[in-house]
């Protein structure tokens, strides 16, 4: 495996200047969060690290209701700074069930390929960027438009190469950011 010096002298200086462009995103991302390590979303929990509260700011948890009847078992997501003394509420952010996540991704998808032409012609201008990481990214969301299908469940790679956060508010409505900047927002039925 090349370091990244070799890649950089081999003519990948881009894809170089992208990681590290890359690499300071996710350490932004997560100190403006407050987030310890962005790595932990998994197959299982791929939420983890990507929801934030719209009310405070602060990252959202993910909590089991019920945990010992498994036909009451519930899922959500809650603010993490909700309850933050025992007994008090410190953020007015509502919990949103773990199934609408999944829901909201599936729904900005699809409008995405619903809407392709208008997503197309904003990432035209993104080739154009002085910024390797923006050309980057532009590619690959144009890649991945390109053929795409409308979604009928959640696909956990698509997921994990387009969403940088979902923002919860007031349990009423979503917004979906994509990791190039553009904002989707959703009702929470």
């Amino acid at each position: 495996m090349q370091s990244y010096l070799e890649l950089a002298r081999d003519g990948k200086k881009e894809m170089w200047e992208a990681v590290q462009l890359e690499m300071d995103r996710r350490k932004t991302f997560a100190e403006k969060y407050n987030i310890s390590k962005l790595d932990y979303a998994t197959v299982d929990n791929p939420f983890d690290g990507r929801v934030i509260c719209g009310h405070c700011g602060s990252n959202f948890g993910r909590k089991v209701w019920n945990s010992n009847n498994e036909r009451l078992r519930r899922i959500i997501w809650r603010c993490n700074k909700k309850y933050t003394v025992k007994g008090e509420k410190s953020c007015e952010n509502k919990h949103v069930d773990d199934t609408v996540l999944y829901k909201a991704f599936v729904s900005v998808f699809n409008e995405m390929v619903e809407n392709k032409e208008y997503f197309m012609e904003k990432w035209k201008v993104g080739l154009q960027s002085e910024n390797f990481l923006i050309r980057y990214k532009t590619k690959q969301f144009i890649k991945i438009l390109k053929n795409a299908k409308v979604l009928e469940e959640f696909d956990i790679d698509l997921f994990f190469r387009i969403i940088e956060k979902i923002t919860v508010f007031e349990g009423e409505k979503i917004i979906v950011t994509l990791l190039d900047g553009i904002e989707i927002e959703c009702e929470i039925e």
